[in-house]
C-alpha cells in the first residue's frame, strides 16, 4: 500500500468516525423535549423529521466542522499528515448534538407559529391554552385545531 492510498484509507476511517458521533450526538438530543422515539412523518402539512433527521442532521453538522478544522488535501500530491484526537471526537458529539437541536427548534417555531395562527382565530378556550402553555409544540398545535371558533 502505498502512502498515499494509507492517508486516503485513514482520512475514511477518520470521516466515519467523526459521522457516527455527530449522529450520536444527534440522537442524544431527540431525549430533550420528545415523548419518544418516531420516525419522520407528515402530520397534515406539518414534517417532523424523528430521530433519524435529527442523526442525519448531527452527523452532517460534525462532518462540517471537523473539515473545516481539519483542512486536508484530498485529491493531488501532499505529504501532510492528518492527526485524530479525542478532542475531535468529543468535538464531533458536541457539534452533532448542537446542529440536532438548532434543526429540531427550527422545526418546532413553525409549528408554533402554525399553532399561534389558528388559535389567533378561535374563541378562548382556558384548557386548550394550558396545553398550548405546557404541551409539546405537537400538542399545542393539535390543542389549536380541536378549539371552537
Amino acid at each position: 500500500m502505498t502512502e498515499q492510498n494509507r492517508m486516503t484509507t485513514q482520512v475514511e476511517y477518520m470521516l466515519a468516525i467523526i459521522f457516527v458521533a455527530g449522529a450520536l450526538g444527534g440522537f442524544v438530543n431527540v431525549f430533550i423535549g420528545d415523548p419518544g422515539l418516531h420516525l419522520p412523518k407528515f402530520d397534515r402539512e406539518t414534517f417532523q423529521p424523528g430521530f433519524l433527521g435529527t442523526m442525519v442532521v448531527g452527523a452532517l453538522a460534525a462532518l462540517g466542522s471537523f473539515g473545516a478544522a481539519k483542512a486536508a488535501t484530498i485529491f493531488g500530491d501532499t505529504h501532510a499528515s492528518m492527526v485524530f484526537t479525542t478532542a475531535d471526537l468529543a468535538n464531533a458529539l458536541m457539534v452533532g448534538f448542537g446542529g440536532a437541536k438548532w434543526f429540531k427548534s427550527e422545526g418546532e417555531k413553525d409549528v408554533l407559529q402554525k399553532t399561534a395562527a389558528i388559535a389567533a382565530g378561535k374563541s378562548a378556550d382556558p384548557n386548550a391554552a394550558a396545553t398550548i402553555a405546557t404541551g409539546t409544540p405537537m400538542q399545542a398545535l393539535e390543542a389549536a385545531r380541536a378549539m371552537k371558533p
